[in-house]
């Protein structure tokens, strides 16, 4: 039962297909790693074939028949390795994996859906990025996916799977309506515990699409020790994430926001056998006094370990609850009732966790550094849509070493190199040496 729900689009994955169909946007995750010399090719060769044996192989199908939904299956891509010729500066490795993430040919239906590519840079070192849609898998699925294709391991479950066709569809389809009604209840039903148990999260900001007119974030990625952070950590009545949340924050305030903050974490719901690609939720913690750098985080510790206890006895947005109506409805429609909650966080941290320093080694090559983020491909600057908004980052941990990429969507607060160099400030603050790619 578990490999076949894990072959119908499920809720987690609807949303990522919705700003597609309504859109135009293609979400886009990515891997980057920097290593101090080239991996073998042979090991390349081997890393791109474990990946079109695994999970990132799954090619979307869309059924003819009313309300079913999209079916997935596995569909290896060929097993490439896209090298640059020359190297690049060493110095340039963000802006040569921000080019990447922004143009990567990836589709769900056609194909491929994940991207592996390489490029020498000139002070003998290697960088190797892997691309791959959200709608396919989320950040820790990514990663696993990853680390299975390095190991020699990987392998899909639907591989195994004949694909579902005509009585299948149906029976999807109704049950689709079924779910529809459900949510409903449960949306009400969280929206009266939404109102008893927490105030909504209210703020006054500009448009996003006003401070950020051309739609492009800046990109800052960091790479510190996890002893040096969880000293910090520990050094001021915090968590290693409670710092990340803290540093995040203190990012935004040095920018220039005031008033509440919307903090958006992300929290892993997989269970054990669940082979769908997505298995997301989120938390929302509101923040009116940051803890200034070197202050107690206790206060911050104590409102994320409070969401944390509602997302675990099953208070979630009423908005999530609404998902299997995205199918059903017009778009406009969905559009409207999205945008008119409180919007989106102004920051989002997202610890995607500690990983064995296998995921850092190809071949007999260990990175120096790995990284993990995304964004989504085609938003047009003349629309009032944005993807993110302050503040989004993305951490994972290998072994001593945690790396996060921060992307700055508030082109307003964060021209130029701001980001950069308020980031780095921040971290001077909290004592934390750092170093910045």
């Amino acid at each position: 039962m578990r490999t076949l729900r894990a072959a119908r689009m499920q809720p987690e994955d609807s949303t990522y297909w919705f700003v597609r169909e309504a859109f135009g946007w293609s979400v886009v995750l990515q891997l980057v790693w920097r290593f101090p010399r080239p991996p073998a090719d042979r090991a390349l060769r081997d890393f791109a074939q474990g990946l079109a044996d695994g999970v990132l192989s799954r090619r979307i199908t869309v059924p003819r028949t009313p309300l079913a939904r999209p079916r997935w299956q596995h569909e290896p891509h060929p097993a490439v390795l896209h090298t640059d010729p020359g190297a690049i500066p060493a110095g340039t490795v963000e802006t040569w994996a921000g080019a990447e993430l922004d143009s990567a040919p990836l589709d769900p239906e056609r194909g491929p859906t994940w991207r592996l590519r390489g490029t020498r840079l000139d002070d003998g070192g290697y960088a190797l990025s892997l691309t791959t849609l959200h709608l396919v898998a989320d950040g820790r699925t990514m990663v696993t996916a990853a680390l299975d294709a390095l190991a020699g391991t990987a392998a899909d479950p639907l591989a195994r799977r004949p694909e579902p066709r005509g009585l299948a569809d149906t029976v999807d389809g109704i049950g689709v309506l079924g779910a529809a009604g459900r949510g409903v209840a449960r949306a009400a039903a969280a929206a009266t515990r939404t109102r008893s148990a927490a105030p909504e999260i209210t703020r006054t900001r500009t448009p996003a699409h006003e401070r950020a007119p051309l739609a492009r974030p800046a990109w800052t990625t960091v790479t510190v020790a996890a002893e040096a952070w969880e000293k910090a950590a520990r050094a001021h009545g915090g968590t290693p994430n409670t710092l990340f949340v803290a540093v995040l924050a203190g990012a935004l305030r040095a920018a220039g926001y005031t008033g509440m903050l919307k903090l958006g974490i992300p929290v892993s719901t997989r269970t054990d056998g669940d082979e769908g690609g997505n298995a997301t939720a989120g938390v929302s913690v509101p923040l009116a006094g940051d803890p200034a750098p070197g202050d107690d985080l206790t206060a911050l510790r104590r409102a994320c370990k409070d969401a944390f206890t509602r997302l675990a006895a099953g208070n979630r947005t009423p908005l999530v609850h609404l998902t299997p109506l995205l199918g059903l409805l017009p778009t406009k429609a969905v559009v409207r009732a999205v945008s008119s909650g409180s919007g989106m966080p102004d920051a989002v941290a997202s610890n995607l966790g500690d990983f064995p320093a296998e995921l850092a080694r190809v071949g007999d090559v260990t990175a120096s550094a790995v990284a993990f983020r995304g964004t989504a491909q085609g938003v047009d600057p003349a629309l009032p849509y944005r993807f993110g908004d302050g503040v989004q980052s993305w951490l994972l941990r290998i072994g001593g070493s945690i790396t996060f990429s921060v992307a700055a969507f508030d082109e307003q607060h964060f021209p130029g190199s701001t980001l950069r160099t308020l980031l780095g400030a921040e971290l001077d603050r909290w004592g934390v040496p750092r170093v910045l790619w």
